[in-house]
């Protein structure tokens, strides 16, 4: 079996390696057992990492040397980073093969954000989000991105998380259950101890936390702990950290203290690129080039937009649909930039304005009757022209429940004042649609 491993070894490196495919292989212990080549790694970031980039190469060249049937991983924690790259470049028959011991490599692979496609309107983010990863605790921290729905803010936090060997994602809502469940079962510490073990903590969604006191709280003293500790905290929201009403003013200071920075809508360079580069893997038979000048002249708003268009664009090619109808209709049908981007923030905005009510007058516990028809108002127009569930427009509401929000819902349907407006609104939006 020693022979079999040693022409492995010198096979393995006969292979065309690119500088990152060499890099994890020089992570791996490799054995032989019973005509199974064991790949030895001290961690599942390991393990991810050489699924993903070179596990296809080792297993070809496993399939072409005799005496070996499969590749079985082992995980072993304690075992200590080594490189099998022997200390010649190719070793020849006559020469052994010498394993030397080399420095663990950074716990990151930057790689994985080179399949984004970065322009003006998230370079600032994507950057700070690189060093982070690179440098956790160390700058930019905390770090907190703000946008519209469906620019990439959790892409990028996923991608962040895909590239860290210790870092941790959790969305608002399983922070919250989290976090309620541990302080009914007396498991606080538990889940504390989980979020904090790591270098890098990931938040998505945070807006979600308006009202809660308990969680906003601990939040605070989370983020303490990150900064105290040289970890690093990133945090996604729909809006900037000064529209956060609820939030501690200690928390938003602490936000600020670090890097707020936003991702924008993609602009025209970023959709024509993603367009090329959909067109190149489908062997340029997509879309002409007039097409995709064509396409460019189309408004969108976020990357779902983006994505939604190609999507139809594949399902015409392969339904034999003609895609320039399809692209004359999308021209034809696009309101040239006057779209109105309808977000809880933009619709509290209009509330106010149009009933002179203080944004946090509506979000409080007061009843006076003006105020309850703006709240009235708001919740309906939250849940006709938003993906808001009830219980997260009672977050934005200071904190109300499932059925009272219901309760504002149904008072709203029944009121002639608040359809009114409804409809009002909603003529409004039309007249600016077909501009």
């Amino acid at each position: 079996m020693n022979d079999t491993l040693q022409i492995f070894k010198q096979k393995i490196y006969e292979e065309e390696l690119s500088k990152t495919e060499t890099y994890w292989i020089d992570q791996i212990e490799f054995k032989v057992e019973e005509s199974d080549l064991i790949i030895s790694v001290n961690s599942e970031f390991v393990k991810s990492s050489i699924e993903k980039k070179v596990f296809d190469k080792i297993l070809e060249v496993v399939k072409n040397i005799s005496g070996l049937n499969d590749c079985i991983f082992e995980l072993d924690p304690t075992k200590k980073t080594s490189s099998l790259k022997s200390q010649e470049t190719v070793p020849s028959e006559n020469k052994t093969f010498l394993i030397a011991d080399v420095d663990e490599g950074p716990n990151y692979d930057i790689s994985v954000f080179d399949d984004l496609l970065i322009g003006s309107s998230n370079n600032l983010a994507v950057t700070a989000a690189k060093n982070v990863v690179q440098n956790p605790g160390t700058r930019f921290n905390p770090l907190f991105i703000h946008g519209q729905p469906g620019v990439g803010k959790t892409h990028l936090l996923k991608k962040m998380e895909e590239s860290s060997g210790s870092s941790y994602y959790i969305d608002s809502e399983s922070f919250l259950e989290s976090y309620v469940s541990g302080i009914k079962n007396q498991s606080i510490d538990l889940f504390k101890n989980k979020i904090r073990s790591v270098d890098i903590l990931l938040i998505d969604d945070i807006q979600f936390f308006m009202g809660k006191k308990g969680v906003s709280e601990e939040l605070f003293h989370t983020i303490n702990y990150f900064l105290n500790n040289n970890k690093a905290v990133v945090l996604v929201s729909d809006q900037k950290p000064q529209n956060l009403l609820g939030f501690p003013e200690r928390l938003i200071s602490r936000i600020l203290n670090g890097l707020v920075t936003d991702i924008e809508q993609p602009d025209k360079k970023m959709f024509r690129d993603f367009l090329l580069k959909v067109n190149h893997q489908n062997e340029n038979t997509l879309l002409t080039d007039s097409n995709i000048e064509e396409l460019i002249g189309v408004e969108v708003s976020s990357f779902r937009d983006i994505n939604g268009i190609v999507n139809s664009l594949i399902i015409n090619k392969q339904t034999g649909v003609s895609n320039s109808e399809y692209i004359n209709g999308l021209i034809k049908s696009s309101s040239n930039n006057n779209l109105v981007a309808l977000t809880p923030e933009y619709l509290f905005d209009y509330v106010s304005n149009i009933h002179q009510v203080d944004k946090k007058l509506i979000a409080s516990k007061n009843r006076s009757y003006e105020v309850g028809l703006a709240r009235h108002l708001l919740v309906a127009l939250l849940r006709k022209h938003t993906d808001l569930s009830l219980s997260q427009i009672g977050i934005y509401l200071g904190n109300r429940s499932h059925s009272t929000v219901l309760s504002y819902l149904n008072k709203a349907k029944s009121s002639p004042v608040v359809l009114k407006e409804v409809n009002s609104f909603d003529n409004k939006l039309n007249m600016v649609e077909a501009s």
